[in-house]
């Protein structure tokens, strides 16, 4: 039995021992990937997306400010189902603002 007992554990042990490699060697290929981005052209999508930013940060901030005036009924109600929407819908229309904003992961 004792002897049994050694070869599971050796097996368990070098399947741990395997897998660690494998995960570390896939990291390390991973991580030393070039990418070259810089000389491609993308002028030709580029006035698409500041279209697109522009027109995503008006329809945030008019989301947000309709998601205030609920906030604000809200209150005046003394609604708590209708406070909390608020407060959603105004986070959401923040949230598309902040994304508008974020033209710098295009390279814009």
């Amino acid at each position: 039995m004792k002897k049994n007992n050694l070869v599971v554990k050796t097996k368990n042990l070098f399947k741990k021992v395997v897998s660690s490699l494998n995960i570390v060697l896939c990291s390390v290929i991973l991580g030393v990937t070039n990418v070259h981005a810089a000389g491609s052209n993308t002028s030709s999508i580029d006035g698409f997306i500041t279209f697109i930013c522009d027109w995503l940060l008006k329809i945030g901030g008019v989301v947000a400010l309709i998601g205030a005036v609920m906030f604000a009924l809200g209150w005046q109600r003394d609604d708590a189902e209708g406070k909390s929407r608020g407060l959603m819908t105004m986070m959401a229309g923040f949230m598309v603002v902040a994304i508008s904003q974020s033209k710098g992961l295009f390279g814009l």
